[in-house]
């Protein structure tokens, strides 16, 4: 492998899902999809094979200003987006910025978030 090269490889290990290695190698487990466009031979994103090698893109900082909160007993997305960024409707923007959430109406207690720094919704 070239020094120069933009893309590098990784082994899927036992435990490892596209979410954990894209926030190991890109910084953000949210970027999972980039890992998935850069691997066309993943058919199900659900099932990936440990030994398995995978391409992974080259590594693009993430704004430094994302934050990342803990969702509290009581939140819902529409609360968060309020208290961040001054308007409820803006919930759209946390649901975009964290794939992993099926139903914006159900987050849970304990679950991370990814808050991104600018949202235009």
């Amino acid at each position: 492998m070239k020094a120069s090269s933009p893309l590098h490889t990784v082994i899927i290990q036992p435990g490892d899902s596209l979410w954990k290695l894209a926030q190991q190698n890109l910084g953000r487990g949210s970027r999972w999809q980039e890992l998935l466009a850069a691997n066309p031979g993943i058919a199900d994103p659900t099932r990936i094979s440990a030994g398995t090698e995978i391409v992974v893109p080259a590594k693009v900082t993430g704004l430094k200003s994302d934050l990342k909160v803990t969702v509290k007993q009581g939140d819902m997305l529409s609360s968060i987006a309020r208290a961040t960024y001054g308007r409820a409707a803006a919930w759209r923007c946390i649901a975009q910025a964290n794939p992993e959430i099926a139903d914006a109406n159900r987050i849970y207690e304990g679950q991370q978030l990814l808050l991104p720094s600018i949202c235009q919704q």
